[in-house]
């Protein structure tokens, strides 16, 4: 009877000290849902406010700041020709999660030329040099009336795919719609 006391003793005392979370969370959010999540021992790659991007494993997170184990893969050559990757290992970095501007986006995200605005940039300056081309080939006013708004309508295009380009990034910047918390 005294074995199973001190069994049941032995249990409560490693129950008290078992937590079932040991760190924080940090959370990448969509308009206030989470898109993705980091924890101690994830991987993470994001942006600094100085614009260097960092790669790393989460060491540990609190509060308001955050310490990566960073690393660098570089491409060099091997001994056969070939290209192969080395991994750098460059140690701890902390930093405050406000120092971080932007997230990249998980790889396999669909981005398409329509989406990202160069179908518009292409095809704009396409259809204006084109038409300064034909003017000057069949030698008529580059700046008539007629082609002017023809140029101008190229030209129109190209900064519509300029300002899709800006809308739609490659990464996800922290600001209106994202958000970064520690949870």
């Amino acid at each position: 009877m005294n074995k199973i006391i001190y069994i049941l003793v032995f249990a409560l005392i490693l129950l008290s000290k078992a937590n079932a979370q040991e760190g924080k969370l940090l959370a990448l959010k969509d308009r206030g849902i989470i898109v993705k999540s980091y924890v101690s021992g994830s991987y993470i790659n994001f942006e600094l406010s100085n614009h260097q991007w960092i790669k790393g494993y989460v060491n540990w997170i609190k509060s308001d700041s955050i310490q990566v184990k960073m690393f660098s893969l570089q491409q060099n050559t091997t001994a056969y020709g070939t290209w192969g990757e080395d991994t750098l290992k460059l140690g701890p970095l902390t930093i405050h999660i406000n120092e971080i501007i932007s997230f990249p986006y998980d790889p396999g995200h669909y981005k398409s030329v329509f989406s990202n605005g160069s179908f518009l940039k292409i095809g704009g300056m396409g259809y204006a040099g084109l038409n300064i081309a034909n003017s000057i080939i069949k030698k008529d006013p580059v700046f008539s009336t007629t082609n002017i708004t023809r140029i101008s309508g190229g030209i129109l295009a190209w900064l519509l795919g300029r300002w899709q380009a800006t809308a739609n990034p490659d990464f996800r910047p922290i600001g209106k719609r994202f958000s970064l918390e520690t949870i």
